[in-house]
């Protein structure tokens, strides 16, 4: 049963084009299912019950689960049993009796032009190398609304400094075109001057952004750099990747962007994703109302 698991997670790499850490999301989800068929003795796939399903998700919620996990552990399942179908290893899809919980309707949370200028310019100008680096991939972020996973995967040949754009690779493999702003232009030109030329020891290494030991940098690093970066720039709000990027979004459409281009330069394969900002800079729309309209 493992292995048919496996087998999926691989169909949703080579046929499908998925990132390795949305399938390790999957693939979790379906282990924890396993181990739950397993305990109840289940020897196949094929022999699975609605029954059997059904006790695992009233147990799912009886853990207080949030809607928002438990609508993608179902949508794992989901998945692999259509997979299943397809491969004729079952016959019913039981998930089609379930439907997902609703989603509860979160704002994301986004800094205002003020907090994000005040880390940056809490940077300008940069004291040494290293600040080189972190102020143009701050720059970059805010200017291009990156994901975390996309800004740390530039490579050399993707962003083009005179054209004033850069190329990205996104969820799904999609790529997408993203024009850079002109004080991301200068941080990142000034980046390779100061920074990039003097640690990069490999001359195959291709990755944008290097580490002193001239080697790509991860995830993880930018997190902690970035929550750094806030702190020491006195912002007591939590701030994340995501965080300049949802400030991205919000910022373009407060400013008159339309959805549909919005959409675009996020990179969401769903509009409906991109809506979720609409509300945020309606919000805030009204709050510049009721304080600057003499009868508000």
């Amino acid at each position: 049963m493992d292995k048919e698991i496996e087998g999926y997670c691989q169909y949703l790499i080579v046929e499908l084009g998925l990132a390795q850490s949305t399938v390790a999301g999957y693939r979790g989800d379906l282990r924890a299912f396993l181990a739950f068929a397993e305990e109840k003795k289940l020897q196949s796939w094929a022999d699975l019950t609605l029954p059997l399903l059904t006790n695992y998700i009233h147990e799912l919620n009886q853990r207080g689960m949030k809607p928002a996990t438990l609508s993608r552990k179902l949508s794992s399942m989901r998945g692999f049993f259509q997979y299943l179908m397809k491969e004729s290893r079952m016959a019913t899809d039981w998930m089609a009796y379930f439907d997902n919980p609703k989603k509860e309707e979160t704002l994301p949370k986004a800094l205002s032009n003020a907090d994000v200028e005040r880390i940056l310019d809490h940077m300008s100008p940069p004291v040494d190398p290293k600040d080189f680096r972190d102020l143009a991939m701050l720059e970059l972020l805010y200017a291009c609304g990156l994901r975390v996973s996309e800004l740390v995967g530039l490579s050399l040949m993707d962003v083009d400094l005179d054209a004033s754009y850069l190329r990205c690779i996104g969820k799904g493999n999609k790529e997408r075109i993203i024009p850079i702003g002109d004080k991301a232009v200068l941080s990142v030109r000034n980046y390779l001057t100061v920074y990039r030329q003097n640690v990069a020891k490999d001359p195959k290494e291709r990755a944008l952004f290097l580490s002193q030991r001239g080697k790509a940098l991860s995830r993880q690093w930018f997190w902690s750099m970035i929550k750094e970066r806030a702190q020491k720039a006195g912002i007591e709000a939590p701030v994340s990747p995501h965080t300049f990027r949802h400030s991205f979004a919000t910022n373009l459409l407060v400013g008159g962007a339309d959805l549909r281009s919005v959409q675009e330069l996020l990179g969401h394969a769903d509009v409906s994703t991109t809506q979720v900002y609409t509300h945020l800079s309606d919000q805030r729309l009204r709050e510049v109302y009721k304080k600057s309209h003499p009868r508000a």
